[in-house]
Parts: C-alpha cells; structure tokens; sequence
C-alpha cells in the first residue's frame, strides 16, 4: 500500500526502452517470469506495435518526474550508451521484471519475442559476448564498457537478466507462478502500459510492515507533467490481507484534505459505512476474537483520517452528526487552552484509535483534541494542533492548492482508503525496491516540483479499484493570488490595534509596525523577527504614516500620541528635532500632505479647535493662516486634488466644512450644515461627498453647490475612492467599481484600498469568524482567500520579486504575515 511503490512501478516503465506487439507461437511471455517478482511491467499490446515503442521514446525524453531521478543508478543502468536495455530493439509485446532476491541485491530481467532485429552487436564499440555452457543449456554473457547481463533465447523468447543465477532459474523451468499473479496478468486492460505490483508485506507507514494485498494491476500513463494511473487489486481469501477489511463496505466520501495542513508530509485516510462490521473486519484480520463492541465513537464517523506532520502526527474524524460525536467525546476531554478563538481540549484516551483501527492508524498517542467544522482532531501536540488551526484558518490547507484541485480531477470522490504523499516523501519510498547502496542514492532526491502524490483504493465486491496520480506544480494554476502563510509572530502583550506595513528599502519588501497594550512600539521582519522595540508614552491616534523627509529613499515612520508627534527611522531613532511635545492633547490622528509628491510634507497636528501645520524641518508653516476652527475638528484634515486644484477640507462638530487652499483660505463657500459621520471626506466626479450618520449621500461642487441622495442602505455602510477604484459596503453586499459581491452573512470591517506591484486590491475582514477576503479591482476574489485575521488587512510588496504582503491581527497577541504569489 505504500504510495512510494505505486509511483516506481510507474517510474520503471519509464526505465524500460522496449515494447511492441506481435502473436504468440508458443508459450507466452509471462512463463518466463522470474519466481517472486516484485513488479512486472507489460509494455505493448495488440494493436500498438512499433509505433507505440518510438511514442514510449519520446515520452520517456521528455518527462520530469522521471529526470528528476537522472543522477541515480537505476536511471544509468537503463539510459546510458553502455547499457544492454538501451540496445534492444524489439518490435512486439514485453516484459520487465524487478527482483528483490536479498536486501543487498535488486536484479532486473526482460522479456520479449526474439526478432532478427532486437539485439545487433555489428555497431557497437567495447562490446564482448562470452557463450557459457552447463547443464545442456547455453546462455551469453554480455559486457558493454562496464555493464554486465545475461541473455538467451528459449523457445523464441528473449530473456536478458542482470544475475546469471535469476536466469538459468528461468532457463530451468523452476520459477513456478502465483496464481493470483497469473489471474492479475490476464486483465491487461489493452493499455500501453500495464504494471502489475506484489503487494504483500509493504509499508503501511515508517514504521509499520503489513500484508496488504497480493497483486495490483494498473494501465499507466505517463506525459511531461507527471504520471498516472488505473487499475485493479486483489487479495487472497486463505491469507488475510488488509485490502480484505473493506469487504462489504461501501466507500464514502474523502474531505480530509480540508484540515491537513499544505507543508504536511502525507496523510492516509479510510472509510466506511458501517462501523460494526468495519471493527470486527478489523480484529478478524488482527487475528483477535469479536468480543468487544465498536465504541459509540465510531458510529458517528465515517472517516477517520492520519496526517503526518514534519515534527508530530496527528488523527482527523469527519463526523456526520457533529453533536452526537461531541457528546461521545466529552467524557475524555477537558478543556486546556485556546487558539484563533477555537477551543483545544486535553484528551486522556491515548490509545482509543490504535486499539480500535490497527494497523490503519498505528503509532500515535493523541493528548489533545479540538474540532474544525466537522472534524474533530486530535493531535500529540500542542504545537501541532496550532499548526494545523493556523492552516485551516489560512486556507494554506492541501484542498485549497491548485495542484490538488488538478491532480485530483483523476480520482474518484469517494473511497476505501486514500493516501497522500507530500513534499519530497516520494523518493524515501521509491528507494525501499533497492539495496541499501542504491537506496540513500534515490532518497536524497527530491522533486520539488512534484509536491503531491495520491493513491486511492475503492472496494468493490473481491476487488478494489485503484488510482494513482502525480503531477508537476503548474505555474500557471498555483501562483496566480496563491498564498501562503509567511510566518506567525507571537508578541509577550495584546495588540493595542491592527499592524501596519512598513517599506524596507534594503530588500525592497516591507517591515510590520505595531503596537501592543504597554504602548511599546514594534518592528518586525517579513521574516517575523523582531528587529526593535520602542516605549511610548501612549497609544498611537490613528495610522503610522510612512515619509521621505531626506528625499534619499529612506523611510520615515510619522504619527502622533496624545501630546506628542513622533518621527523615527527604520532603526528606531528619533528624528531631529522630532519628537515635538505638546502641553494640550491632540485629538486626531495625524494628517500628511504631500502636495506635489515630491516629499515636501506639510504635517497637520489637530488639538480641539486648533490646527497646527508643520514643516519637514518640525517648524510651523507660517503661511497657512487658518489656525483655528469654530468648534471641535471630528475628522482628521484631508487634502483632496480636482484637476489641477488643492483643497484642505476640514469638518467642525457644529456641521461647518471648512473648503480650503494650500495656505488655509477659503477657497469653497458651503453654507450647508452636516451631521458627519466617522467617515471621511471622498471625491467623486469631481466633486466634494459627505456621508452623513444617517447615510444620506451629499455632494458638493467645487462652487459649493450641494445635492443630497438617500441612500438606501443599512447603518453599517461604508463609501471610498481610492484613484479610479470605488469601494461601497452594505451590510454582506460589497461593490467595487459597481459590480456586486455577496459575502457570507457577518460583521465587517470598512473594506480598504491597497496599491501593490502596479495592481490595486480590496480588502475586509468579517470580524466574528476571523476571515480577511481579498479581491481585485475587477471584483475577483483572490486564490486562497479568505484567511484567519481578526483585524483590518494591510497589504503591500514583499520582498520576493512579484510577490505581496499581508499583515494581520490573528489572536490576541498574534501578528500574521502572508504572501500573496
């Protein structure tokens, strides 16, 4: 059942430079098979002839998977000048055979009809031919530059072996077939390809050795991009095997790969339908007598799954009655912490699931469960458990990658028993056919671009129905808006508010700048390390703004407390004569006026009434002469550009909107009164736009006309304009540039704008289940969202070519970066 073995029988075929088709005279080609092989492998049929051998050339040329294996010994043996293999020619059906006739020895032999034509030594150059002689029968030994093989001809069979001993056994007659492999042999399905696997004695995982199945058959394809594969096994009835414990079971649905996290190494999954006779299947193969019953558990479930992580492993169950499965479980759980708000609980049954499903689930002591919609997991760790509720949450999960949703397009939906191999598991398989020497060659390999393998087995009646694939990553399907989890930084303090993004002119990506409950100041790598901390004397009004005040491209973080503005370079450091003290509070975040966008700011400090503007240099701009409003200022100052045309717009709690030039002059007379809500002042069509706190929609042109529109909307809607993109929210219904996305019923954040690698996005973030959605200016949700955040998103470039960054809240004390590919 190991997956590793399924993937190298495929890899063989591509080994083997032989195949064709003509009509047996005599005996066939499978009573040449060597005794106990471990695969054979058919290559041609009926109807492909010699044209089907050039088809297998090219094929062979030009696929990945099995170049990635070019500097190991079994890809030489068959492909350099100076193998035998790479000489035959034969034009009908063959055969290649794998031996394992000691741990220290793997011997191959192949088998096709003798042609005038399949072997010519005329061309070759360090070649010798020694005929050897015993027992009445003669056979050759070949030797070109250091390779050596044995070959004979018997009854117009071509044998060539790479053991003298495997041969003459053959030429003998004494290598009697299993039946069930002579039954296997006869369902070629006509394929090109058909491989055929004992199955018995394999690896059910590491450390676990079971009697599987007998035989598995399966017609192989095999094109640029991976492998794949169907067909059939069978196991025996006077042997149990595990193939067996399926019998009278029908498959149900997968769904683990919702819950197992992206960077797994592999997971194996089961089901059934009736968990009495499943259980007592189980113990009939474990050679233990039925007198126990299947535990309550169990008959809420209908899949019960294993991941293997890189560290730990942990037990996933896919419950059809959540609640029911719940009460089953209560009284072994206790509650132990919590993380992204889902509840982890100790569990104190270690051993519930091995005692209950050996050796499907073998080597596992759980000690803590917690559920994720329908599955309830139960992990040997807390880490682990984190680990995979960061995944789940992220959507950096193995269902949510392209290369799944492509690769598994070939299997069925449902099955028995479903294994997954991940991220370079493969080769550690693959090199279990080979004798130690060869074995470390094959594992050190990994093929990166091949990062999922599944192997599927439906039971059906005395037989299951097998599939097999494994696919390239494809560029064009995973990296459009697919994200990953970069890092989760975990802070000793509560955030005070959501994180920022910070430009790092270094590695052109971006830092993250937050705060936490203490008000101590945080920069943070994209790599999630903390590169300095900084006490304030209060939390921060508003934003962090990001300035250029020595115009060189090096960045400034510019923002406010209570009583003082602050300007600080990327190490942390006060920037003179910043900070600048104030005996009366401010009382608005920080506004940031770069007229012209040449990093001449002007910095606007509100304190009540009162405005302050300062230069770069954090000298008062004597030239603006408005100082002071009639009443309070409720929004932070805003500069809006019509044309070619400054205005500083400022909104007083009396209902005044002040219109203004760049030196504090009227510059637009509105003698309408407002009742403004918290938000800010936009521009639309060149025009002014207040959104009241009843959500009338006012506007006002640049000679202080005004129009008023009811809005039909709820009190939670929100209206912006960023350039050219137009953002509304009401309620669940999200527009941007007029087209109308419906998201799940919820609570959301104000969506915001974001410009990054010349593309502009949206997001928000639905406040109560945690998830950030992420959408372009065309209305299209992202590849992988939404994702775990618990607070406003901040997009920006990372510091990988092409890529974005996003910052956010995850739980309490959580900053989580993602990059967006």
């Amino acid at each position: 059942m190991n997956i590793g073995k399924y993937i190298f029988l495929v890899l063989m075929a591509l080994l083997v430079w032989g195949c064709g088709d003509s009509a047996s005279d005599k005996k066939e080609l499978i009573d040449f098979v060597p005794k106990d092989p471990v695969l054979v492998i058919s290559i041609g049929n009926s109807s492909a002839g010699q044209a089907a051998f050039e088809t297998f050339k090219r094929d062979l040329a030009s696929n990945n998977l099995f170049s990635a294996y070019k500097n190991t010994q079994p890809y030489r043996y068959f492909s350099e000048a100076n193998s035998l293999l790479h000489h035959l020619k034969p034009a009908s059906q063959s055969l290649f055979c794998i031996n394992t006739p000691t741990d220290s020895t793997t011997v191959y032999t192949f088998i096709t009809r003798h042609t005038p034509q399949l072997f010519k030594t005329d061309s070759l150059k360090n070649i010798s031919v020694e005929t050897l002689t015993y027992n009445n029968i003669s056979l050759q030994r070949v030797t070109l530059s250091d390779q050596v093989a044995f070959t004979a001809v018997q009854d117009s069979i071509f044998i060539a072996s790479s053991s003298q001993t495997v041969l003459q056994q053959i030429l003998e007659g004494t290598t009697e077939k299993d039946p069930t492999f002579k039954k296997i042999a006869t369902l070629n399905s006509g394929g090109e390809v058909t491989t055929m696997l004992r199955a018995e004695t394999v690896a059910l995982n590491d450390s676990t050795l079971v009697n599987f199945a007998s035989w598995t058959a399966l017609e192989t394809q095999f094109t640029p991009d991976g492998i794949a594969a169907t067909g059939v096994a069978l196991a025996r009835d006077s042997v149990p095997q595990l193939l067996s414990v399926f019998k009278g079971l029908l498959p149900r649905q997968n769904e683990i790969a919702k819950v197992i996290p992206k960077d797994a190494v592999g997971a194996v999954s089961f089901t059934y339908n009736d968990a009495e006779q499943f259980y007592n299947n189980l113990r009939t193969f474990n050679g233990v007598e039925n007198t126990s019953t299947v535990n309550p558990l169990f008959e809420s479930v209908n899949e019960i799954g294993l991941i293997q992580l890189s560290e730990s492993k942990a037990i996933a169950i896919k419950s059809i009655d959540p609640m029911l499965t719940e009460e089953s479980l209560l009284k072994y759980m206790s509650e132990h912490s919590s993380f992204r708000e889902e509840t982890i609980s100790s569990f104190s049954e270690p051993a519930l699931f091995t005692d209950a499903f050996a050796p499907l689930v073998n080597d596992i002591a759980p000690v803590f469960v917690f559920q994720l919609d329908q599955f309830f997991i139960f992990s040997e760790s807390e880490a682990a458990a984190q680990e995979i509720i960061t995944a789940f949450h992220s959507n950096t999960v193995l269902q949510k990658s392209g290369y799944f949703e492509r690769a598994t397009a070939r299997l069925s939906t449902s099955s028995s028993l479903l294994i997954y191999k991940m991220n370079g598991a493969i080769s550690t398989a693959i090199a279990s056919f080979f004798n130690p020497a060869v074995k470390s060659e094959i594992a050190s390999v990994s093929p990166k671009n091949f990062p999922f393998a599944a192997l599927q087995f439906s039971y059906d009646r005395d037989f299951a129905h097998v599939n097999l694939v494994c696919k390239e990553l494809s560029k064009g399907i995973e990296n459009p808006g697919g994200i990953t989890q970069q890092v989760s930084a975990q802070l000793d303090y509560e955030l005070l508010g959501p994180p920022q993004l910070f430009s790092n002119h270094r590695t052109q990506g971006t830092d993250i700048v937050v705060q936490d409950i203490r008000n101590t100041l945080y920069l943070i790598s994209e790599s999630g390390k903390i590169l300095w901390t900084k006490n304030l004397e209060g939390p921060i009004l508003g934003k962090v703004h990001e300035v250029d005040l020595l115009r060189n491209g090096k960045k400034q973080l510019a923002f406010v407390t209570k009583n003082t503005f602050h300007v600080l370079d990327r190490n942390g450091n006060a920037v003179a004569p910043f900070p600048l003290k104030f005996k009366d509070n401010i009382t608005q975040p920080l506004a940031v006026f770069d007229y012209d966008n040449n990093r001449k700011y002007r910095f606007l400090v509100t304190q009540g009434k009162n405005v302050l503007m300062y230069d770069s240099n954090g000298k008062i701009v004597n030239g603006f002469t408005f100082k002071k409003a009639k009443t309070d200022i409720v929004l932070t100052p805003q500069h809006i550009r019509m044309g070619n045309k400054d205005y500083i717009v400022i909104a007083e709690s009396n209902g005044t909107l002040n219109i203004l030039s760049r030196v504090g002059k009227p510059r637009v007379n509105v003698s309408k009164k407002f009742d403004f809500s918290e938000l800010p002042i936009a521009e639309e069509d060149n025009a002014f736009v207040v959104i009241e706190k009843d959500r009338s929609k006012i506007k006002i042109d640049q000679n202080g006309k005004t129009s008023t529109q009811t809005l039909d909307v709820s009190s939670s809607y929100s209206f912006l304009i960023e350039g050219t993109t137009k953002v509304t929210m009401d309620d669940n219904k999200l527009r941007i540039n007029g087209k109308l996305i419906e998201l799940p019923f919820g609570i959301y954040s104000r969506p915001e704008v974001f410009n990054a690698n010349r593309e502009t996005y949206v997001s928000v973030t639905e406040m109560q289940e945690n998830k950030v959605y992420v959408y372009t200016k065309a209305g299209k949700l992202l590849n992988g969202f939404p994702v775990f955040g618990s607070s406003v998103a901040r997009l920006g470039n990372a510091s990988k070519k092409g890529a974005n960054s996003l910052v956010v809240q995850g739980g309490p004390k959580e900053v989580v970066i993602y990059i967006l590919k």
